[in-house]
């Protein structure tokens, strides 16, 4: 793969034609470069690249049936065909497609390729390539026209959101697929298009609120405010449940709200006892809750604490064995749970609780901002990227207590 020669991020459209022309022989050269993530790019001997003809597509259609094995095409982003004086960029199966049409007009059937390949194209001149962070989102599949084009299937119902070059594709592989006057479409030919969007997150923090967290109130309070002046941009939404007293309460309701999560943090207090057991069952069912109205999402639970609980739910159980069982059915019900212990020697209980629910431990070496803030986003990370996909309409359940139990 050739890297480029300029920003990924942010390459001028007449630079990055040039230098694929620099790089590219005039008479049907072809390379993967690396623009941020891999596009292909292919030049054809014409002054512009919509001249497109039947023995161009047929040549096109050679080269792609003579490196099958060695192009991955699912990972390449954008195609580009290149002219002397222009560009055409297209998605691969698009390139796919034109190559079978300019093989099926080369055997004399009725196509016109410039035209088609103008329905093809994503736009005449690439004017900028986005380069794929380290650590990036994972996508998931959207619903409706939002998202990401990555490819056709057959339409489940009724669908406005057409896929034409797999639609062109189904057609001309049906007999009876070419007429006089071009390509005959029908309706069972037709492909919608299937699209993926980066994946949100929904985070839950509770927060143990007890007389001996007081000297960490500021610094999670902090740590909030950060996840959410970026929540707007990643579409995360985040929560906080405080852990005090006889049982926890929702401080912040799910919100991606700057202004309204520094209204309800002001009215935290630090005192009293722990009802953690509380606090993980009120994060996750307020979790479940979120998640129903957006399946797609990936739920956290946060918990920071320095590792006591004392009030249960239940007066006659234990309430750190209340705790790890709570933890046990977080990990039955899909959550990802991230403990950070602020404990000065490190807590047995919170390690068990992650430990029960199949989450991470942290274990902070001193009262930073930047410490829990990063295992947060860390968290966010792995669990965009390694969480399974859901189908639509399914959640993950809020944990419920037996009675007695």
């Amino acid at each position: 793969m050739v890297p480029l020669g300029f920003d990924p991020a942010h390459p001028p459209a007449q630079e990055m034609a040039a230098i694929l022309r620099r790089n590219l022989d005039r008479n049907y050269g072809c390379k993967v470069f690396f623009a941020g993530s891999p596009v292909m790019g292919i030049r054809i001997p014409r002054e512009t690249a919509g001249m497109i003809t039947a023995e161009d597509a047929w040549k096109i259609s050679s080269i792609l049936s003579s490196k099958a094995d060695s192009i991955r095409k699912e990972e390449i982003s954008s195609v580009f065909v290149l002219g002397d004086e222009s560009l055409i960029e297209m998605d691969f199966s698009s390139l796919e497609s034109l190559a079978l049409l300019g093989r099926r007009s080369a055997e004399g059937g009725s196509c016109d390729l410039p035209e088609i390949l103008n329905q093809f194209a994503k736009t005449l001149v690439r004017t900028c390539s986005k380069s794929a962070a380290s650590g990036r989102r994972a996508e998931v599949l959207a619903a409706g026209k939002r998202g990401r084009y990555v490819r056709a299937r057959i339409p489940r119902g009724k669908t406005d959101d057409i896929a034409l070059a797999p639609t062109i594709r189904a057609a001309l592989a049906r007999p009876g697929g070419i007429g006089s006057g071009g390509v005959v479409i029908r309706e069972e030919d037709l492909r919608e298009k299937v699209r993926r969007r980066k994946a949100s997150t929904l985070v839950g923090i509770v927060l143990d609120s007890s007389f001996s967290m007081e000297e960490w109130g500021s610094v999670a309070e902090k740590v909030v405010m950060e996840l959410l002046k970026d929540a707007y941009q990643r579409r995360d939404r985040v929560a906080l449940v405080s852990c005090s007293g006889r049982e926890a309460k929702v401080v912040l309701p799910f919100t991606p709200s700057v202004e309204t999560a520094r209204r309800h943090l002001d009215d935290i207090e630090y005192a009293g006892t722990t009802p953690l057991a509380s606090g993980l069952l009120k994060g996750s069912a307020l979790l479940a809750q979120e998640q129903e109205k957006d399946p797609s999402a990936t739920p956290i639970l946060v918990l920071i604490t320095d590792g006591t609980a004392n009030v249960p739910i239940d007066l006659v159980t234990d309430p750190c064995l209340e705790v790890e069982e709570i933890a046990s059915e977080i990990a039955r019900s899909g959550l990802h749970l991230l403990v950070v212990d602020v404990g000065a020697a490190g807590s047995d209980l919170a390690r068990k609780i992650a430990i029960e629910a199949g989450g991470r431990y942290v274990k902070t070496l001193r009262p930073s901002q930047e410490e829990i803030y990063a295992a947060i986003k860390g968290e966010q990370m792995e669990a965009s990227g390694t969480r399974v996909q859901r189908r639509p309409g399914v959640r993950s359940s809020p944990i419920r207590r037996r009675p007695g139990g």
